[in-house]
């Protein structure tokens, strides 16, 4: 009877022993992603709401070593050269003092939020004045009304990074029905002065933080997304104002 019940007991406690360490791994790693989302939220000084998760397998109990692996993040309400947006962040590598080998973020501004950017800016409110900031699979929308007679129009426009900020370029313009390229719109009745209003801006982003740059933009659901690379990190905590993950 005794040598049946061995296995049994060794199979309860190896069981046991399992359940013990996915539960330990389980706490440690919501600990662990806490913290990085309080510290991310105060590198970015977030005003919303702020989200780590860790990948792979026991994240919890690897992040005691104090390398955390890769981290997902998300920040809500975040603003930068005056402009409000959402990050997320694909973090490789990352180390507790807030070091990395690498990664890529997307920041997405909320059209509301990109039109008045335009509206602040005097280079890029020239071309968009009166004009209603959208965006659909196509691309960027501008639409509103032209001209004396207050012609409705539908704007088109392509999207681009640069070094500095975001480059904005009309392509067509729709008015009355009739989709025609930017370069002949002039000649369009009541659209005089339409096609110089419409030429290609630049709009700023401000200063990027070392390491990041931008990549590309796009029209998506939520707004405008711009896409960004992360350079290696040795730490990223210079600018962090002391927000260390700890």
């Amino acid at each position: 009877m005794k040598l049946r019940r061995t296995p049994v007991l060794v199979a309860a406690g190896m069981a046991a022993a399992l359940g013990g360490v996915f539960v330990a791994d389980a706490v440690v790693e919501n600990a662990a992603q806490d913290r990085i989302a309080r510290a991310a939220g105060c590198r970015l000084q977030a005003r919303g709401p702020v989200s780590a998760e860790l990948s792979g397998a026991f994240a919890g109990l690897r992040a005691l070593t104090g390398r955390l692996g890769s981290v997902h993040l998300a920040a809500e309400g975040v603003r930068r050269a005056d402009t409000d947006m959402d990050i997320k962040a694909d973090l490789y590598d990352v180390t507790r003092d807030g070091g990395i080998s690498g990664g890529r973020a997307t920041a997405t501004i909320p059209y509301e939020a990109l039109q008045k950017r335009l509206a602040d800016s005097e280079e890029a409110a020239a071309g968009a004045e009166g004009l209603t900031v959208g965006g659909d699979a196509k691309g960027l929308t501008l639409t509103g009304t032209v001209g004396g007679l207050g012609l409705p129009i539908t704007v088109r426009a392509s999207t681009s990074a640069t070094a500095t900020g975001l480059t904005i370029t009309p392509t067509t313009v729709t008015v009355l029905g009739r989709e025609v390229p930017i370069a002949t719109v002039s000649g369009l009745p009541g659209a005089a002065g339409l096609a110089e209003r419409l030429a290609p801006r630049t709009v700023d982003v401000g200063d990027l933080p070392e390491g990041v740059s931008l990549t590309g933009a796009r029209t998506t659901g939520a707004g405008l997304t711009l896409d960004a690379s992360l350079s290696k990190s040795a730490t990223s905590d210079a600018d962090g104002k002391d927000c260390k993950v700890a």
